[in-house]
């Protein structure tokens, strides 16, 4: 219900050290027994392994924690990449020429413009270091981060080469540094910590990632939209408070839809943002897409139950008009007198009369798409609700208005003569908290409205799980 969630957002408060692989020697092999299949590196190496885009050496070991060089780090992730190994232009470096070891992977990689060497040399041999594979992933992979991110780590020099690179691994979870405040950018990379990065790595690239700055927002949040919530197609790191990015991540083949709420300190306002998610198979990885929508191009119509809406009867019939007395198109609203459900398929406010031929009730219906989907809230129309035992759990003895900190109350509550009288003082929100006579207390939500001229009360109760 869109109050309740407007509600619930107003309360809401205002990878490991490592590297990519490598394997020049040729036993490919899907277990090492120098690797342990239990950690993150572990199941990296057999997982890369598995593919064949990493090998062990001759003797069936792996040798992770030793160092890998240029041309292995170019070799991996010219093959993780898919790049074209065979049909390469020259990059001319003074020490790789076309026949020598891994010249297609590193060719490959600086026709991409993924690497470009240094001083017209490519340094094959050298030991590769995290500041240098850090370019190499970022560039591969197409890894940014925002211009706000902070790095913590202290040995990485602002306005140097590597910052933004280091900045990207660091935004998108590939890398927590060696420490909490340490990088290591000159350290050599292990075998092990090149295929740990590679993985994490492409899972990012299968991710998709919104940023609140996006959309000149200070803080968002996420929710699923729809009526069938697609939580088993997609899913992303849950966030108790508002957060400056969301990370989407895929689970299976199909199409959900995402509801990104932004916030800003200066107007403190919430701003709804409409997304698609497509989540498809990519050469056997899956992959985010996320596709911005108009909310109205995908709305989905909730029918309400009206057997949960507090009706005195049962009614046969119905008629609809909208606040200024006209009546609704008969192809706008559907009545089911069989399972007691209502549709309205346009959003605004109207005047709904049931009727059962001997009786007759008029209440208001408020309109809404929220989260993708099209629902009803019905109101009673009066100046004073007046709620007796029939309508709450227990007889009250008291009532207090709960301060919800962000409004004032807007409603006045008594108790008399067993009964619960509210009366509107404003339109808004307010919590009543009712205690009875035994010590027995239920909480009230209700929201109080005007329809034209007239005063309507919305109400639930904690065991409409308030």
């Amino acid at each position: 219900m869109k109050s309740q969630r407007l509600f619930q957002l107003a309360m809401v408060s205002a990878l490991a050290t490592s590297a990519i692989v490598i394997t020049p020697a040729a036993h490919a092999a899907t277990f090492f027994p120098d690797v342990n299949p239990a950690t993150e590196e572990g199941k990296a190496i057999i997982e890369l392994a598995g593919r064949g885009i990493i090998s062990g050496y001759v003797d069936g070991t792996f040798k992770p924690t030793n160092p890998i060089t240029r041309t292995q780090a170019a070799k991996i992730l010219a093959g993780i990449l898919k790049l074209d190994t065979v049909h390469v232009k020259n990059p001319q470096f003074k020490d790789i020429k076309p026949g020598t070891e891994n010249y297609g992977a590193i060719a490959a990689l600086a026709n991409a413009g993924i690497i470009n060497g240094a001083n017209g040399y490519f340094y094959p041999n050298q030991n590769i270091t995290r500041e240098q594979m850090s370019k190499m992933i970022a560039k591969g992979f197409g890894l940014t981060s925002p211009t706000s991110t902070k790095l913590p780590f202290t040995d990485v020099k602002k306005g140097t080469e590597f910052e933004i690179y280091i900045q990207a691994l660091f935004a998108n979870g590939i890398t927590k540094g060696t420490s909490p405040t340490a990088f290591g950018p000159k350290s050599n990379v292990k075998r092990s910590q090149l295929a740990a990065f590679v993985v994490r790595a492409e899972m990012v690239l299968g991710n998709a990632t919104v940023y609140a700055s996006q959309f000149k927002q200070d803080y968002i949040i996420a929710a699923y939209g729809g009526i069938e919530p697609a939580e088993d197609i997609f899913t992303w790191d849950e966030n108790e408070d508002m957060t400056e990015s969301i990370t989407i991540k895929p689970l299976k083949e199909g199409t959900g839809k995402l509801v990104i709420t932004g916030f800003t300190d200066d107007s403190e306002e919430f701003t709804d943002i409409f997304y698609l998610v497509h989540v498809k198979n990519v050469n056997g990885k899956m992959k985010v897409t996320l596709e911005n929508v108009q909310e109205v191009d995908y709305t989905e119509n909730l029918p309400l139950d009206l057997r949960e809406s507090k009706l005195s009867f049962v009614p046969t019939q119905i008629t609809v008009q909208d606040t200024n007395g006209q009546a609704l198109a008969s192809n706008l609203y559907s009545f089911n007198s069989n399972d007691q459900t209502l549709t309205i398929l346009k959003n605004g406010q109207f005047i709904v009369t049931f009727s059962d031929g001997d009786h007759q009730q008029k209440m208001a219906a408020d309109v809404y798409a929220y989260d993708f989907v099209r629902s009803i809230d019905l109101y009673h129309l009066t100046d004073e609700l007046t709620l007796t035992t029939q309508e709450l759990p227990f007889e009250p003895a008291s009532v207090a208005i709960e301060d919800l900190g962000f409004e004032p109350a807007s409603v006045k509550a008594t108790i008399l003569n067993g009964q619960l009288l509210v009366t509107p003082k404003a339109e808004g929100t307010a919590v009543l908290h009712l205690t009875g006579k035994n010590g027995e207390t239920a909480y009230l939500y209700i929201e109080s409205k005007k329809f034209a001229d007239q005063w309507a009360f919305l109400l639930i109760s904690d065991e409409d799980d308030f």
